[in-house]
């Protein structure tokens, strides 16, 4: 990132209100938040703002299944529905365009099975999400029998016709980390490059350069090393990075950039606006290197190419991995370590984190200033710790 602001070490910015560990999505979005409200506030990010998982080009925005609706989905629903105002606003406020588009997704359907379960999803959709976006989109889980038009999709693929949710979107992951960057960086004090070497209780925090810090509070929003980073104090382990790898390419002819998102069997083929497709993603709770390609992703490009006729001869541009958090109760973890109430955990999003980071951090920022928000009682650092035992 570049236009990093630092302000001179001074007794008010080593005394910030809110100290934020980690500079990904959910981090940026617990800054932006905390500056609104007026808090003095300083993000401390051990890379570059929004390296690692928040730094790919997938951006997929996909709700959960209508079926067997829960509070979780619930949350996830809401935090959808807001994004779209959200980002709007973000992108009037910095002049940055984040690539948001309500695109929605298709899911070919190639057994009976499946088919006579959509067909139960649909009718879940209409129960459980509104009729419309905040927009005025309609928004519905649809049956189709063909494949859309512009040859997005083989028709063999989908014998059994495909499903239509319309709910989903896409954004382009960098430039939303660009313009949440911009927003904070008059208003919040960054350092790249640190480390927190020590997180104490949370009202002492130490970096790798020997400055100490004595905040408010503490939130942790470090992605998968956030779990590390609270280990000793929590005294077990909250969670894992689960790695992905994703590819970029660039098409040998025109598509059209508004074209649903492709999911199947754990594969992402998503249109942008710049005319790149994004191709995703893996799914590795072993690995050696957090950031280094291999085989599964040529695997996966060879899948999307099979699917989707806009990528027939199309180039790899860039190839990507990042590691995303995944908390040991399988649910993004939001609120204070029971033993470190001064540290406030926001992590765990793994897959729908870019979906509800901001909500997250609105969560995140209430416990920080003496409320108690309203959220999944799976989110709770209880239910997590009660998983890892």
């Amino acid at each position: 990132m570049t236009d990093t602001k630092t302000l001179p070490q001074t007794p008010a910015t080593q005394s910030p209100d809110v100290l934020i560990v980690g500079g990904g999505i959910v981090g940026l979005w617990c800054a932006a938040r905390a500056s609104d409200l007026g808090l003095k506030t300083f993000l401390v990010e051990k890379g570059r703002l929004g390296q690692g998982a928040s730094g790919g080009f997938l951006g997929a925005l996909m709700p959960h299944q209508p079926v067997s609706w829960t509070s979780e989905k619930q949350y996830q629903l809401e935090a959808l529905l807001a994004l779209e105002s959200e980002v709007a606003a973000l992108q009037d406020l910095t002049g940055i365009d984040c690539g948001y588009l309500r695109c929605g997704r298709i899911i070919p359907t190639q057994t009976e099975k499946k088919r006579a379960e959509r067909i139960e999803w649909r009718e879940a959709a209409k129960q459980n999400w509104p009729a419309v976006s905040p927009n005025g989109l309609p928004l519905a889980w649809n049956l189709s029998e063909t494949p859309p038009a512009g040859d997005w999709l083989y028709p063999e693929h989908a014998p059994l016709g495909f499903e239509h949710d319309t709910l989903a979107a896409r954004v382009a992951p960098r430039k939303l980390v660009a313009a949440l960057h911009a927003k904070i960086k008059e208003k919040v004090e960054i350092r790249e490059a640190t480390e927190v070497v020590s997180l104490g209780d949370g009202s002492r925090v130490t970096l790798d350069d020997g400055t100490d810090l004595f905040p408010g509070k503490t939130i942790v929003s470090a992605g998968w090393g956030s779990f590390l980073l609270v280990a000793n104090i929590a005294k077990t382990t909250l969670g894992r990075g689960v790695k992905g790898q994703a590819a970029l390419l660039k098409p040998i002819r025109p598509f059209d950039p508004n074209a649903p998102i492709i999911y199947f069997g754990g594969l992402y083929i998503i249109a942008h606006e710049n005319g790149l497709i994004a191709v995703g993603s893996t799914s590795e709770n072993k690995f050696d290197s957090p950031s280094d390609t291999d085989h599964r992703l040529d695997d996966l490009v060879t899948r999307a190419k099979k699917l989707c006729p806009a990528l027939e001869g199309a180039e790899v541009i860039e190839r990507w991995a990042g590691v995303r958090p995944n908390a040991v109760g399988r649910h993004p973890m939001i609120g204070p370590l029971p033993q470190a109430p001064n540290i406030i955990m926001a992590t765990g999003g793994f897959k729908i984190s870019f979906g509800i980071a901001h909500k997250m951090a609105s969560d995140a920022l209430t416990f920080a200033t003496g409320g108690k928000p309203q959220m999944p009682e799976m989110f709770e650092l209880d239910y997590h710790f009660a998983r890892a035992k």
